[in-house]
């Protein structure tokens, strides 16, 4: 992988400034739609991560997992359903019934709405099994149909799905997830033609996290809840978390970079 490629990445990470509000404010919003992307917006957050799948019909939707039961009304699988279908669900009383009627997003939806507020997006792909081409299709024609989208960074534990975008989308960003930082972790990055490293908080190997710093990749870890864990990730060099809570985390990253300051 071409260290100026890895190097590039910097500049992003640091306009995170420290937190990424994952699927939006989720914790007090229903994950992956435009009320919990607004909260985002409201408490301060310069970025949230969103999951990007695709409808039977092939275009792109805001949604995290492969079945629709745990965060709509919907019932079997997101690519069994196209796009009316899906649009009809309601994606937020699960949550809270005061969220009724919250409709899931498309891509092109959400891009709009980045870029009126404005919010930065890490677009997390997450195909389908044996769909990693069409959703990377899918993404691409998106951001192909929209007219100066909003910053963008695209991540997926699918290195065939990262290498796809390389292919379709080479003048974006794009960043590897794994769980635990693998002993290959170098490797895995230039399989997966990616700039950057997201790793699970909870799996952290502090010495491979060095090896990957010095190497001159930047990294973010999910997710992280707790002021605690979040200062130390920030104090080993990771560039940001992703929370479910971003005005909790971004006011100690606040608080976290004045006290490095003194």
């Amino acid at each position: 992988m071409s260290p100026t490629a890895a190097i590039n990445s910097w500049p992003l990470y640091h306009s995170m400034q420290g937190v990424i509000a994952h699927r939006g404010a989720s914790g007090e919003a229903p994950e992956n739609t435009a009320p919990a992307i607004r909260l985002a917006h409201t408490q301060g957050a310069t970025w949230a991560e969103v999951d990007v799948t695709i409808s039977a019909d092939g275009i792109a939707v805001i949604h995290h997992d492969d079945d629709l039961s745990r965060c709509s009304n919907g019932q079997g699988l997101v690519v069994q359903h196209d796009l009316l279908q899906l649009q009809q669900l309601d994606s937020g009383s699960w949550f809270n019934p005061q969220f009724g009627g919250t409709p899931i997003l498309t891509l092109h939806e959400l891009l709009q709405l980045a870029q009126a507020l404005p919010l930065a997006l890490n677009l997390e792909l997450k195909p389908a099994a044996g769909l990693e081409a069409a959703t990377v299709h899918a993404v691409a024609a998106t951001l192909a149909a929209v007219e100066a989208p909003p910053v963008l960074l695209l991540s997926s534990f699918s290195e065939l799905a990262l290498a796809l975008a390389h292919e379709s989308l080479p003048q974006l960003p794009r960043a590897l997830n794994v769980d635990a930082i693998p002993s290959d972790w170098a490797q895995r990055l230039s399989q997966a033609q990616a700039t950057s490293l997201h790793f699970d908080a909870d799996a952290v190997d502090l010495q491979r996290l060095a090896e990957i710093h010095q190497a001159g990749i930047a990294t973010a870890a999910f997710t992280v809840n707790h002021t605690d864990q979040a200062s130390q990730l920030w104090q080993a060099g990771v560039s940001a978390v992703f929370s479910d809570y971003p005005e909790r985390l971004r006011r100690h990253w606040l608080q976290w970079q004045a006290a490095q300051s003194r």
